[in-house]
């Protein structure tokens, strides 16, 4: 049939499923209740015909359809964006056939279901196995971590994807409390993804950042739960091919237009526990709204729905004295 279904197969929790054939017939037996995410990548010259003047032509895609359709900016693809479609078969087939009669030498290919490296071997893994939070479009999103009071790890809790991440956490614990799972290889490569210990048997996927080979440590980014730490080599294992399906639900970003105050090279204590006050445990709304050209990270607008009142964090702690706005 050519299709290719992603599924955790065991967890009777089906993670997704999704064709990587353009020419698979993407309707035929499949249930109304279906749902597939499919990504496109469109190189820079041909982004703003796709979306249109004033958005005109994704607005006729989405009213077509009834299909979700959004333009994301990946910050690691400086010469091209992505083209992000969710529905059921039949919307996404849709979108596509418009798509393709409007741009025939675009790539209908699926990049989001491009199948994870074979059974531990270590590669690198496309950017694209993030969840990016979607360009200049507002998502309702939860801190699962905070660096310092303007970086930060959030997850878009009601993805369609984010419940499966219970998912996995059980079948990572299940896996790694068994002994005589493979260590890492040595030297390390920085960039791969692995599996790392947390609290009372958990375990967690990570990717490594550095290497120290003198003091046989690694520094780790933990890419659902958001964080950086440093540990030894010897605690992490390789991870399971299929533990790569589900996209990294931790996104990285920076607060914009917010800074440390004159003459501070960093947020003082005071300005971190105020956002985390601000945000621990809070339904919170963000927006991308530019991207830090020395990390390529997603600068953000963040709000706390406080009641009926919508309170900006990125202001509040301006006007409470903890950093200063600075305009570009």
């Amino acid at each position: 049939s050519g299709e290719n279904n992603v599924d955790f197969l065991d967890s009777g929790c089906a993670m997704r499923k999704t064709v990587t054939r353009q020419n698979s017939k993407l309707g035929g037996e499949s249930s109304k209740s279906d749902f597939i995410i499919w990504e496109i990548e469109v190189p820079k010259e041909l982004v703003g015909r796709l979306i249109g003047r004033q958005g005109r032509f994704m607005s006729f895609l989405r009213q077509a359809s009834g299909a979700k359709i959004y333009v994301s900016t990946l910050p690691y693809f400086h010469d091209s964006q992505v083209c992000h479609i969710e529905g059921s078969p039949h919307q996404v087939e849709k979108v596509l056939s418009l798509i393709g009669k409007k741009f025939k030498e675009l790539s209908l290919t699926n990049i989001y279901a491009l199948p994870p490296p074979a059974p531990l071997t270590l590669h690198s893994l496309l950017m694209t196995a993030w969840l990016f939070l979607p360009d200049g479009v507002t998502v309702e999103v939860v801190v699962a971590n905070q660096v310092d009071a303007g970086h930060m790890f959030l997850q878009q809790h009601t993805h369609p994807t984010f419940h499966v991440l219970r998912s996995l956490d059980q079948q990572m614990y299940a896996c790694y409390s068994q002994p005589e799972i493979p260590t890492l290889p040595t030297p390390v490569e920085v960039g791969i993804i692995c599996a790392a210990p947390g609290l009372d048997g958990a375990w967690f996927r990570a990717q490594v950042i550095s290497y120290f080979e003198e003091t046989n440590e690694v520094e780790l980014r933990y890419v659902d739960y958001g964080g950086y730490e440093k540990v030894k080599i010897d605690t992490l294992r390789q991870i399971r091919s299929d533990f790569l399906s589900l996209p990294f639900q931790g996104a990285e970003v920076l607060l914009d237009n917010v800074v440390p105050l004159p003459d501070e090279d960093r947020f003082s204590s005071e300005a971190d526990a105020a956002v985390s006050e601000m945000t621990r445990g809070a339904v919170l709304v963000a927006q991308v709204t530019n991207y830090d050209s020395a990390t390529g990270l997603p600068l953000i607008q963040l709000w706390n729905l406080m009641g009926d009142e919508v309170v900006s964090i990125n202001r509040t702690l301006v006007e409470r004295g903890f950093a200063q706005w600075l305009d570009y």
